[in-house]
């Protein structure tokens, strides 16, 4: 059965409501229910907003629903909290976060798309946030549609880099877990496809501390997980898992950025490298690997280029596993040189500016989805 969202009492504002309350959109807080990877109901947290312009496209008013990009593993760094829906603060831990693909939703309300934005698993509810666990970001954004999308209206998955892994693994879940929607495509930019992959990406990145989050979420659902960190972390190590478990994005840049996990572990291998070490471990990072399962509806796949925290060999290799199993692809790689080739220091750069450069190619496509435009797939081509 659908889960039903239990809406807060009052809206929130946000920050482009410069022309009145309603203008872009009219935004409203709710909770629903979804499951965790073992299928256990749990609250999630969310937000909605209802354009005020009209929907010029075919047929009615469509929706996108956003898997955020990365923001922490702290409640309070959660894209639904925070003054008028942009900056989250949290004294007490020094924690600060800010919504920086505000104007992504806000844009979607302009053009007369409802906007729904899922704060994830354990982000903003109670319960340890899921960092890149697909299974439980599918079922985030999966059960979000389920929750505000009237049933049989034309819905659209859109997301970068953690977003981008959780829009494709919606888009691959879709057909299993929530059948009756009406998805019309799916924007997965940057999407960490592969997780042993990207744990090595993050290292001695500006983002180093999200291998904090996952190692917090993932120990909550796999003991055996948080059992091989605590066997082979030091004191810095201890305090790196404890200290992201509560705080920020942005602080966290700032407090871990750069920082190389091997000095973190009692026998100087990178943290990636031990949890592979352990084959049960190992597994569990399989299993969630996306391209095991082809979309059946049209999904782009996007690469800014020269990413080193997400790195472009794996998307482009997910794009090559859905063609090669008949997937309707749309890849696109910008090619933007990398800024610091050859650096032992990854900052993150051209990751970053995908946020921003893939916004105009990302909305033409989904537009085009919602408006029956055939798909022109490119496999065979890169």
């Amino acid at each position: 059965m659908p889960p039903a969202p239990c809406c807060a009492p009052s809206p929130p504002p946000h920050l482009l409501n410069v022309l009145g309350p309603d203008f872009p959109g009219h935004a409203k807080r709710f909770l629903y229910t979804s499951t965790t990877v073992h299928g256990e109901p749990v609250a999630t947290s969310g937000f909605v907003i209802e354009p005020a312009n009209p929907w010029r496209g075919q047929g009615p008013t469509p929706t996108v629903v956003f898997g955020p990009a990365t923001r922490s593993s702290a409640d309070a760094c959660a894209p639904s909290r925070g003054l008028f829906l942009t900056t989250q603060v949290d004294p007490a831990n020094l924690a600060w976060g800010t919504n920086f693909e505000l104007g992504a939703y806000e844009a979607a309300a302009l053009l007369g798309m409802r906007a729904v934005v899922t704060d994830y698993i354990g982000l903003g509810a109670p319960g340890a946030h899921t960092f890149a666990l697909h299974d439980e970001e599918a079922h985030a954004m999966l059960d979000a549609a389920r929750a505000i999308v009237p049933a049989g209206d034309p819905i659209a998955f859109y997301g970068y880099s953690q977003g981008g892994g959780a829009a494709a693994a919606a888009a691959e879940k879709q057909p299993s877990y929530a059948p009756e929607l009406n998805v019309k495509g799916t924007f997965a930019g940057a999407p960490p496809a592969d997780l042993l992959a990207t744990l090595d990406g993050v290292d001695r990145s500006a983002i180093t501390a999200v291998i904090g989050y996952a190692a917090n979420g993932w120990s909550e659902r796999f003991p055996e997980i948080g059992g091989a960190i605590a066997d082979n972390t030091n004191d810095r190590g201890r305090q790196f898992v404890e200290s992201t478990s509560h705080s920020c994005l942005f602080d966290d840049a700032l407090r871990w950025g750069g920082t190389n996990t091997a000095t973190l572990t009692t026998n100087g291998s990178s943290v990636g490298d031990v949890l592979a070490s352990y084959p049960d471990v190992a597994q569990h990072f399989i299993d969630q690997r996306l391209g095991q399962v082809v979309p059946p509806t049209p999904i782009m796949v996007t690469t800014p280029g020269g990413d080193d925290v997400v790195p472009t060999e794996q998307v482009t290799q997910l794009a090559h596993e859905y063609c090669a199993a008949g997937g309707q692809v749309t890849y696109l790689n910008e090619n933007i040189p990398a800024l610091t080739p050859g650096s032992s220091f990854k900052p993150g750069a051209n990751h970053v500016a995908g946020v921003f450069t893939e916004l105009v190619p990302s909305f033409n496509w989904i537009m085009d989805r919602f408006n029956g435009v055939p798909v022109r797939s490119n496999c065979g081509t890169f």
